[in-house]
């Protein structure tokens, strides 16, 4: 037991470290492990000898729609996270907007699952991404593409298929054609 808290202890240390470390750094390279079909950790957690998870430190690169709806700003973040869960985190990242920049997924939306295959990452999100979103075409490009430009700054990912509740949409949220794969639209991230 005192093994056990001798870990978060260390775990919070480091957390710390690194979120203060992170402050004012530039770009920092997200390496997942190369694989052509990972699943992420909503199906899977991979765990140590002593049956516990394995947490990484990484730095995530995540898009945020400004207030105006005129691009995506960047946002580096470093966050500790179990193997395998990338997305999940990016996903719950996306949750909190850093002050002054809007909100991604419409409220109650949840990820019901994430796989990458051959490049592809599949996000199976529940009836409220839909259900909550309360836009035009502009705010849907920018939630998105706010999903998409983070996703596929992993190494892994070069385009986003979204299901919700486990079916593909021909438009998610009305407008955008989503019964494809969607690749990155750098032409809206704006340059700093």
């Amino acid at each position: 037991m005192n093994r056990n808290y001798l870990r978060l202890f260390f775990a919070l240390s480091l957390s710390l470290v690194l979120s203060i470390s992170g402050c004012g750094q530039a770009k920092t390279s997200v390496n997942p492990p190369e694989k052509s079909n990972t699943t992420d950790s909503s199906t899977q957690t991979p765990k140590d000898s002593n049956n516990t998870p394995t947490v990484h430190p990484v730095s995530l690169t995540l898009y945020f729609p400004t207030p105006d709806a005129d691009g995506l700003a960047k946002v580096e973040r470093s966050v500790n996270i179990t193997d395998g869960a990338m997305i999940k985190a990016i996903f719950s990242e996306l949750q909190n907007p850093p002050s002054g920049l809007d909100k991604v997924l419409p409220e109650g939306t949840q990820l019901l699952g994430a796989t990458v295959k051959d490049g592809v990452a599949t996000l199976n999100l529940s009836k409220e991404f839909r259900k909550n979103f309360n836009g035009g075409s502009t705010g849907e490009q920018m939630i998105l593409f706010s999903i998409i430009d983070s996703l596929t700054s992993l190494s892994n990912v070069q385009s986003v298929q979204f299901l919700l509740e486990g079916k593909p949409q021909e438009a998610i949220l009305g407008h955008l054609d989503t019964t494809e794969p969607l690749k990155r639209n750098e032409k809206i991230i704006l340059k700093q």
